[in-house]
């Protein structure tokens, strides 16, 4: 009888074990289809804005993202970064300099490529709730233990409506807001080239 009750107590370990895993397989799967579908649509744009509680003179900020396949180009006031497939290129306005490095060097990480890779490791995905409209998963930091990610998914669009970094408290600490997006629009290669002749005035470094 002891057995049996032993046996039933293992059997529950490895449901739930295997349930944790496919919880967190579907999580994953959820961003790398958002990723997948922004390489397979002609040309996007989003529209968005990012705000944070933490006393910091550049938020919010708010802009526009343009996407053509690996490519894309964010368009704000502050500061403009143009990824042309091989290096970045980060325009800051106010001290009027140009930096030029590899794509892993970015300022903004919220493509839906950059996302994908930035939850890929080290972090535990759960579905906390799927809609007709809408996904909505919990990413935790396995590292970073006190930070929560929640992250809204259009679940019809694959697209990327909000994603909210969170203390241990529960407490919002910055967040990333997509006010609207377009897709299959017919975007100028142009775009997506840094044209040094429009910064002749600007401090050029490359690392």
């Amino acid at each position: 009888m002891k057995s049996g009750i032993n046996f039933n107590k293992f059997l529950l370990i490895c449901l739930f074990s295997l349930y944790s895993l496919n919880g967190q397989k579907k999580g994953i799967q959820i961003l790398e289809e958002v990723m997948n579908n922004s390489m397979n649509i002609e040309d996007s744009n989003y529209r968005f804005i990012i705000t944070s509680e933490s006393e910091n003179d550049f938020f919010p900020i708010s802009g526009e993202l343009y996407i053509k396949k690996e490519k894309y180009f964010i368009d704000t006031e502050e500061i403009d970064q143009i990824y042309d497939g091989n290096k970045l290129y980060t325009i800051i306005h106010e001290n009027e300099e140009v930096i030029i490095t590899s794509d892993s060097n970015t300022f903004f990480n919220f493509t839906p490529k950059q996302v994908f890779n930035f939850f890929k490791d080290d972090f535990e995905i759960e579905i906390k709730e799927t809609q007709d409209v809408s996904h909505y998963l919990i990413a935790r930091n396995l590292v970073k233990e006190n930070l929560v990610y929640r992250i809204i998914i259009d679940s019809k669009l694959l697209s990327i409506k909000r994603i909210e970094i969170r203390n241990k408290d529960d407490l919002t600490l910055s967040r990333f807001l997509t006010l609207s997006y377009k897709f299959n629009l017919s975007l100028p290669s142009s775009l997506f080239k840094f044209d040094k002749n429009k910064f002749k005035d600007y401090i050029i470094i490359e690392n």
